[in-house]
């Protein structure tokens, strides 16, 4: 039976553009692309909640999972287009389909639930890019299902400025590094949210795309001393893949990047079909049958609220 995915655009129109510019597609069609090579049988919708044009073809409980997406946006400019996805958030929380959040997916979240995003408080007031590095699973996160596979430490692609400051309730951090929380689940009403702050959606082609195309936005804030390196830095991630065999011409660009723990498979995604999305579908279709009405939250491994 097909899965009904509705994915939530988090970008306003102009930065959707932006992207289709810079790196050849919007968020939403990246993880459109993403979720159809993982599975055949997916039917997926993209929705435009910041424009406030539209609304989803279905009620929010019709579908099987609901994926935001990232974004160039930040939270605290709070634009008409975020309050709108906030309302959205808080909307999907109380449908009882399960949810998904990357980078700016992840801060509505938190934000929609009861808890605060700001620009990040590491050192050198940087957030991350391109890599979110020595991500570390806690021990909630080494038992939770949306990390089945990934080693206890690994390394991402990262693309976000702004960090979680204070949890939700009913939020569980599942990974997390030294700059930021990288990865947690949040217990709503109904749905059960799960989200990562890195993006594991993400390639090298589109990492190069993305920092080629805000490329003085980058170096004003400190990421790259100037144009030349950037660009060069840009170079050597179009060529990351799958194939990819470690350079030393390219280490220096790289920086600290451990390749040997850098895993090219949308992993977080592909735990968030098979163990939340099908299962709950499956509990669903079961309920049905027996007559009663699925209407308590979804469940997963990970319980209660710890910043562990």
């Amino acid at each position: 039976m097909t899965l009904r995915i509705l994915i939530s655009e988090g970008n306003e129109s102009a930065d959707r553009a932006r992207l289709i510019r810079s790196a050849g597609d919007s968020s939403s069609g990246l993880c459109d692309r993403v979720l159809h090579g993982i599975r055949s049988d997916l039917h997926t919708e993209i929705f435009f909640a910041a424009d406030g044009a539209q609304r989803p073809r279905r009620p929010l409980a019709d579908y099987d999972g609901i994926l935001f997406t990232g974004s160039m946006s930040n939270i605290q400019e709070m634009t008409d287009g975020t309050r709108r996805q906030i309302a959205f958030m808080q909307e999907a929380f109380t449908s009882g389909t399960p949810l998904f959040g990357i980078c700016w997916g992840l801060q509505l979240a938190t934000v929609a639930a009861g808890g605060r995003v700001g620009p990040s408080h590491a050192a050198d007031s940087r957030g991350e890019w391109p890599f979110a590095q020595s991500i570390a699973l806690t021990p909630a996160g080494r038992n939770h299902p949306m990390h089945q596979n990934r080693p206890a430490i690994f390394d991402s692609f990262a693309f976000h400025s702004d960090a979680i400051f204070d949890l939700p309730s009913g939020a569980t951090v599942t990974a997390r590094n030294d700059r930021c929380i990288q990865a947690l689940e949040i217990r709503g009403q109904k749905s059960v949210f799960w989200g990562v702050q890195y993006h594991p959606e993400a390639d090298g082609a589109q990492a190069a795309g993305f920092t080629s195309g805000f490329a003085p936005a980058l170096v004003e804030a400190g990421y790259y001393p100037d144009v030349d390196t950037l660009a060069a830095s840009a170079k050597v991630l179009s060529r990351l893949s799958p194939d990819y065999r470690p350079d030393p011409n390219d280490q220096e660009r790289l920086g600290n990047l451990s390749l040997d723990r850098f895993d090219f498979a949308p992993v977080e995604l592909v735990n968030w079909l098979h163990h939340h999305v099908c299962r709950a579908r499956d509990r669903r279709m079961q309920m049905s049958r027996i007559g009663e009405s699925p209407n308590s939250a979804n469940t997963s491994s990970a319980e209660g609220n710890s910043l562990s």
